[in-house]
């Protein structure tokens, strides 16, 4: 076989290298890539030469190996056969080995070109090489030639064996860059990227934006900081850190201390925010932190535009004009193709004419021209694409996926500057550069963000979290159009062609940055180390270094070999302290003593020196054990060091390294690691080790290492008394005495001895025989014995709880200290702190924790568990008895905890598990929420009709206190109490009703009313009113519940019960055929257009009448500013000297209601209610009921717009002459059950009840409930989250 076609062949695992090695020579390596330099795929990193003298090669048969090298960060060896691997046994073969391969994951794994040469010693020309390139995995862990070199060319004739009779191979190396799991952004692009911290992938877009904006960045620089001020803690401080380490960092840069001063925590981290929000939230904050400052006014001259708003009447001499200031555009997306199209939309002039004619100081009504333009643009133009829009048809928020262009160049003077206004500077040229386009690829409730940015005015780079690459043109501007994509169907003839499928794009642009091409050189300016304060530059420095030094020590870890060596003073301060259990915890040693950080090709013996430095201990007085794992969890000392480990270097020690268990780490980066964990003895002076050998097996005459401890039943304490190497033959007992000898006991003390086997999941700790020789009792080396005195029964049963080893390491395993909580105050401190056993019942349990609280009952006592990972309370209680021990109540999905909470209850829990508590809410005739919420206890197989039952007896009895309060208190005080009638509430206020009543003398007005309600209630109750429960959510009505349903099904945890008795007018003796009873709610009012919004302003200035069309009507130059479905109120320019709004006629009535009908009402408040509409009523008149209900003032309720809102049928405004009955009969409105009629109306009834998810009455008005408004409770759920975005520094 040629050499071009020989197979690399690798060795098998089962091949051992022979102890003696041969002769060394020194590694040259050197790193052929210089930091800086552009990398390519598969450019080397490091290369290397090593040279491995065989002496003696004649006589060589078995499988030579080199001592472990290092080149390139990675250790290799060489491996020879002399005689070839396999048959024929006719060639030298040499392989490289990788002896790391087996605990290095694949991305670590290296990859090397490397050469095997077999040196010429007469003719270097000559020298024998064979080349090769292989990725050494856990597969394949060497890589070489079976057929190097022929025996027939070995001999001292051919050059090939020195005159000495020695080989000499060398290799050359040659590591290689592995693309596949590689990437240097640092390198690629010249930036780094940040790491994503759960869903920061928004915030990570826009500071990689700000960041490579230097003008922004230097002024961030030059922020004033006090001098030890910590970034977590400052927001100037941590964004100056973040953007050094942006700028000189050589990896991926951390947010963490960024969000951390933000007032962040992890919650935050992962919920992913609007883009948008944050530049002007963050802007802001800094915009305040900059006050005062020599950089004060940066953010405005970098992001500062002024708009000028406009309305010129057309046909007289009248101007009316304002200018305000803008950071940023919302620009249109839907309805236009490109952005131009957007600028011509924002700067569309409207025409008021007609009906919407603007109404002048000299001139009266004229026809105006109104419009918004530019007085000026800023150097640093931010454009919000409108890609989120609220469907009304949906009811919710939708993305706009539409194909939206827009260009390289932005020239905002086009056309002869339309855009900017007739004073603005137009010596300044408005063209603007494309710097930044920010993507957002997803839907409506989630996606991912990334940006493409171009800080050199030339190339593109993407911006993706941790990732900076190279991109193209046409992904930074053409691919982030959105629209379909066109892309997918290719030129083919017309026959052939299919019908064209289009792809919706969800990835496109949502944030686009110009910088005006005339401020470009000012804008992206030189930003280096001297802009940064002297002492900020410091610190900062010196916070990468230390970031460097530890990111340069976790790359190199690989390198080195942890060594953990535990000692007998180690032992003996942890057992007893911190465990009573096996011996030793590694992870608990100290670092200074204990812990060593060697490079692996280091000499063991090296090794022992250093030990003997730390300790103090000879080298010719260690001796080192290796640990050992065993079945039953415990980890003891296994076995001593061969002389041959000991010879070796550290590398090669890699079968006693101790690897992490399954389910701790196993994979990943940590198996590339060396850990090794050892026992040092500590030999006796006059002692050789070969006097107390322990290698040969106990039962066979050899020696035992054996660690033994002493229990004190008296004081229940254990303690280690050190390690012997005994005999095999030696009597347990007398080992036993020797050992009480050696603590200064009497020696004809009677001795107890136990083995201490394991202590998991339950403590096995076995009595040994003293009668038996350690060689019968079946022990190895590092078991452990635990030695006690007999105890006589007198002091056993009169002063001692443990009186043997076994019983007390039972307790100690089994207890457990348990922290109780109040369940209504889970993150206060504990209430009790109790020491209790894993075996401890329930009742035990329950018992221990009254005692503590001094309760008589302990079944009165309700549990809850904790939850391990919301470090809350669980959802839902135990119940009784069903946990059988202590134990399982402190699991939480295999995670042990030591918190329980608990609630002190007013009955038994085995009776009250009986029944089901209620939370009611009581409401008066008008709707209005009365006293306090209130739980209904009952059997869980009572019924609706019960509860309501319960409710009224309720009331009754909170009426009576009420009354024999005030007659105690007028009997002491000598004023007579009156029973006041039933006044206004504090909602009916808040809602535009009269004032209360005066309250009686020592009541407030809100007590005041709740007691006349009470009294109102109670008298009802007493004449047999029937009541009815609703079941409600977010102020509005979802279901009249049936009086025949069982409270078990009840879900008050999710709906707001509320009772009420039916008012005298819907009860079923009062409706008859024709009849309908409608729910109705209080909503604000939505978004509404100019001229909407116009006449909702005049309207609410009491200008403007709702009811009827001949009501005069606004032009509609009054924008909505609000939020939250409201509209902001008028500003000083949006009127007239008059105080006047512009314009007047129907046009913005039917704006208005074309506005409501079309648009779904804000949010529900206030509290909602039912109301009969009795046949042929008209909406006049129900709005006239409404009124009445309410106690509304006629004057205020007449600007309050009633509309009917549903989906069956859609929205609908009615006239007052309208007639509901036929309203009604003209649509296919789906009416509720007849049961839930009669539940509505207290009986049985020929009424109808209209479906409140079909269609309800919504009355729009503002909430002017403040303070002082009660409304019923929301539901108290521990597990609803909402949060906006916010920086709180």
């Amino acid at each position: 076989m040629d050499d071009d076609q020989q197979l690399y062949e690798p060795v098998g695992d089962d091949m051992d290298a022979e102890e003696s090695g041969p002769q060394v020579q020194p590694v040259n390596e050197e790193p052929l890539v210089a930091s800086g330099v552009t990398a390519k795929p598969m450019e080397t990193e490091y290369s290397g030469h090593y040279e491995w003298e065989l002496f003696n090669f004649s006589k060589l048969s078995e499988k030579q190996t080199s001592e472990t090298f290092e080149i390139g960060t990675y250790l290799w060896r060489l491996l020879c056969f002399p005689r070839q691997n396999v048959q024929p046994w006719r060639h030298v073969s040499v392989f490289l080995e990788y002896p790391e391969a087996h605990y290095t994951p694949v991305h670590l794994s290296p990859k090397a070109s490397f050469k095997l040469i077999i040196k010429n010693h007469k003719d270097s020309s000559k020298d024998f090489t064979k080349d090769a390139s292989h990725t050494f995995t856990q597969d394949q862990v060497d890589w070489g030639f079976s057929q190097m070199l022929p025996l027939t060319d070995v001999s001292v004739a051919s050059g090939y064996v020195r005159d000495d009779g020695a080989v000499v191979v060398r290799v050359e190396i040659t590591i290689q860059r592995d693309e596949r799991y590689l990437y240097d952004s640092r390198t690629e692009t010249g930036y780094v990227g940040l790491k994503n911290q759960g869903a920061t992938c928004y915030m990570n877009s826009l500071l990689q934006y700000l960041y490579n904006l230097p003008s922004f960045r230097k002024a961030v620089y030059h922020m004033p900081v006090p001098e030890n001020e910590e970034p977590s803690k400052s927001l100037p401080v941590a964004l100056q850190s973040l953007f050094y380490r942006l700028q000189y960092a050589r990896g991926p840069v951390s947010t963490k201390e960024l969000t951390k001063s933000f007032g962040w925590n992890t919650y935050d981290a992962f919920m992913q925010h609007d883009v948008q929000e944050l530049n002007r939230v963050l802007c802001e904050k800094l915009e305040e932190k900059m006050k005062n400052t020599k950089v004060e006014k940066t953010i405005n001259e970098l992001f500062e535009g002024h708009t000028y708003s406009f309305i010129e009447c057309i046909n007289v001499s009248y101007k009316s004009t304002r200018k305000e200031s803008f950071m940023d555009l919302q620009l249109d997306v839907k309805g236009c193709r490109n952005i131009y199209d957007s600028f011509d939309k924002y700067t569309e002039v409207e025409i008021l004419n007609g009906a919407n004619q603007y109404k002048t100081d000299d001139f009266g009504m004229q026809d105006a021209r109104k419009g918004i333009l530019f007085d000026d643009f800023p150097p640093v133009l931010q454009l919000q694409l409108k890609r989120f829009e609220y469907d009304c048809q949906r009811d919710a928020m939708v993305k706009i996926n539409d194909r939206y262009e827009f260009y390289d160049e932005l020239d905002l003077d086009r056309e002869n500057g339309k855009y900017l206004a007739p004073n603005a500077d137009r010596s300044a040229r408005n063209l603007y550069k494309l710097h930044s386009v920010l993507v957002h690829s997803g839907g409506v409730h989630g996606g991912h963000y990334y940006a493409f940015i171009r800080p050199d005015g030339k190339t593109w780079l993407r911006f993706d979290d941790d990732r900076v690459s190279r991109e193209d043109q046409r992904q930074a501007l053409d691919a982030q159009f959105g629209g379909g994509d066109e892309d997918m169907i290719g030129p083919v003839p017309y026959q052939q062609q299919a019908a064209p499928l289009k792809y919706a794009k969800f990835s496109n642009a949502y944030m686009l940055v110009y910088v005006r091409q005339s401020d470009w050189p000012t804008i992206m300016c030189d930003v280096t180390k001297e802009d940064i304060a002297k002492h900020l530059l410091d610190r900062l420095e010196r916070e990468m270094s230390d970031k460097e030094a530890r990111h340069r020590d976790k790359m190199e870890a690989h390198l080195y070999c942890s060594l953990k060596v535990a000692t007998d003073k180690d032992i003996e301060q942890q057992v007893g302290d911190v465990s009573h259990f096996d011996l030793v915890d590694h992870d608990r040693l100290p670092p200074e003593r204990c812990h060593y950080r060697m490079r692996k090709q280091t000499k063991f013996a090296d090794f022992k020196e250093e030990v003997a430095r730390r300790t103090g201990i000879p080298v010719e007085r260690q001796r080192y054990w290796t640990w050992k794992r065993r079945n039953n969890a415990t980890c003891r000392p296994d076995r001593p060091l061969t002389a041959a480990e000991e010879a070796s270097q550290l590398v090669d020690l890699k079968d006693i390294r101790d690897l992490p268990r399954e389910g701790q780490g196993a994979a990943g980066a940590k198996k590339s690691l060396m850990d090794i964990r050892l026992y040092l003895e500590e030999l006796p002076e006059s002692v050789s080790p070969e006097t107390i050998s322990v290698h040969q097996d106990v039962k066979q005459g050899g020696n035992v290492l054996l660690f033994f401890k002493y229990y004190d039943p008296l004081t229940e304490t254990i303690v280690y008394r050190g390690h012997h190497v005994l005999p095999g033959a030696i009597q347990a007992m007398d080992m036993g005495r020797y050992l009480l000898e050696e603590d200064g006991h009497e020696v004809d003390v009677p001795v107890l001895l136990f083995e201490e086997v394991k202590f998991e999941p339950t403590v096995m700790v076995v009595p040994c025989d003293g009668r038996r020789q350690l060689r019968d009792l079946d022990l190895n080396h590092g078991d452990v014995i635990i030695y006690q005195q007999r105890l006589s029964e007198e002091i056993a049963e009169a002063r001692v709880r443990y009186p043997t080893a076994d019983e007390y390491l039972a307790y100690v395993h089994n207890r457990r200290q348990v922290h109780f909580k109040r369940l209504d105050e889970p993150q206060a401190s504990p209430t009790v702190t109790l020491e209790l056993l894993r075996s401890t019942t329930y009742d035990e349990m329950c018992q221990a924790l009254a005692s503590a609280l001094n309760l008589d009952d302990p079944a009165k006592l309700r549990i809850t568990r904790h939850n391990y990972f919301s470090n809350q309370p669980q959802r839902a209680p135990i119940k009784w008895r069903t946990v059988s021990s202590l134990e399982q109540l402190l699991m939480h999905q295999q995670h042990p905890t030591d918190i329980i909470y608990y609630e002190v209850l007013d009955l038994p829990l085995h009776e009250m598990e009986q029944l089901k508590t209620v939370k009611v809410s009581f409401h008066n005739e008008r709707g209005e929420f009365v006293g306090e919420q209130h739980s209904l206890r009952l059997r869980k197989e009572a019924t609706v009709s019960d509860l309501l039952m319960e409710m009224a007896g309720r009331l009754q009895q909170a009426a009576a206190a009420l009354t024999n309060r005030a007659t105690s208190q007028s009997g002491a005080t000598g004023v007579p109490t009156s029973s006041p009638t039933l006044p206004a509430t504090a909602d009916r206020v808040s809602q535009g009703g009269n004032a209360p009543a005066p309250a009686p003398a020592g009541l407030s007005s809100q007590a005041a009313a709740d007691e006349a309600a009470l009294k109102a209630a109670a008298m009802l109750a007493a004449d047999g009113r029937p009541m009815r429960l609703l079941e409600t959510l977010q102020s509005k009505v979802f279901k009249v519940v049936d009086p025949n349903e069982k409270i078990d099904q009840l879900n008050d945890n999710y709906w707001q019960l509320r009772a009420e008795f039916v008012p005298e007018d819907q009860l079923a003796s009062s409706l008859g055929e024709g009849d309908f009873l409608v729910h109705c709610a209080h909503s604000l009012l939505p978004t509404l257009p100019p001229a909407a919004a116009a006449y909702w302003a005049a309207r609410s200035q009491g200008q403007q009448q709702v009811a009827g069309e001949s009501a005069a009507a606004d032009s509609g130059n009054v924008q909505s500013r609000g939020t939250s479905g409201g509209v902001a109120p008028m500003e000083a320019d949006d009127v007239d000297a008059d105080g006047e709004v512009p314009g007047r006629g129907p046009g913005g009535y039917r704006a208005f209601h074309r506005a409501l009908v079309e648009q779904m009402p804000g949010a529900a408040f206030g509290d909602p209610f039912l109301i009969r509409v009795r046949p042929h009523e008209t909406m006049g008149q129900l709005r006239a009921n409404i009124q009445a209900i309410l106690g509304t003032a006629p004057d205020e309720f007449a600007h309050w717009p009633v509309l009917f809102v549903g989906t069956r049928p859609n929205n609908a405004w009615l006239e007052d002459s309208d007639d509901l009955t036929l309203y009604f009969g003209s649509h296919r409105i789906q009416f509720d059950s007849a049961v839930a009629a009669s539940a509505a109306a207290g009986g049985h009834t020929d009424a109808v009840l209209i479906g409140p998810s079909k269609l309800m009455v919504i009355i729009l008005h503002e909430d002017r409930g403040g303070g002082t408004m009660r409304r019923q409770p929301p539901s108290n759920n521990r597990y609803t989250y909402e949060k906006p975005v916010k920086i709180y520094a």
